[in-house]
């Protein structure tokens, strides 16, 4: 939760560093930030959801079956914490990407309608509080691409340590 609070942060100390551009901004000007987050968090949304169907059969297994061997609990119960870890940062990331897609959609929808409705006095606060959101989705979006890359490597890098105790494990047979 805190790291979220960080992007708050970095999100609001953009608009006051960038605060002369954000009031000449329009809607036009986010509509391509925009759509790259929906594509973005659509793409991330469905590969890591898929993931998590893979993965999380697979634990749900390890659970159910602990109870059935008891010489195996102790390397079933790692193994279950492995992906439970790996689990854990998925769904975050799943989640990130569905908030960044149902919050994109909301202002793609309501952008249009609530255009005329602001008082001309308070415009360059909503534009700050736009600047600040949407500066807080593509932060959140791009910490969720960073994450699965993390996530990707740490999993190559245990899946390579396996592959070479395997093979020594071979050899010394």
């Amino acid at each position: 939760m805190i790291k979220y609070i960080i992007y708050v942060l970095i999100a609001a100390l953009m608009a006051i560093i960038f605060r002369g551009r954000i009031t000449t901004l329009g809607y036009n000007d986010y509509k391509d930030t925009l759509g790259a987050l929906l594509n973005i968090s659509s793409i991330i949304f469905a590969i890591i959801g898929a993931w998590i169907a893979i993965i999380y059969p697979r634990a749900m297994a390890r659970i159910l079956n602990k109870r059935d061997s008891p010489q195996s609990n102790k390397a079933e119960g790692k193994e279950s914490h492995k992906d439970a870890n790996y689990l854990s940062e998925l769904v975050e990331i799943v989640m990130v990407s569905a908030v960044v897609l149902m919050a994109v959609l909301l202002i793609q929808f309501f952008a249009p309608l609530l255009k005329g409705l602001v008082d001309v006095n308070y415009i360059p606060y909503v534009k700050y509080l736009n600047f600040t959101f949407v500066a807080f989705l593509a932060i959140a979006q791009f910490a969720a691409i960073f994450r699965v890359i993390l996530v990707n490597y740490f999993f190559l890098n245990e899946l390579r340590k396996k592959n070479v105790s395997d093979k020594i494990n071979e050899l010394h047979r």
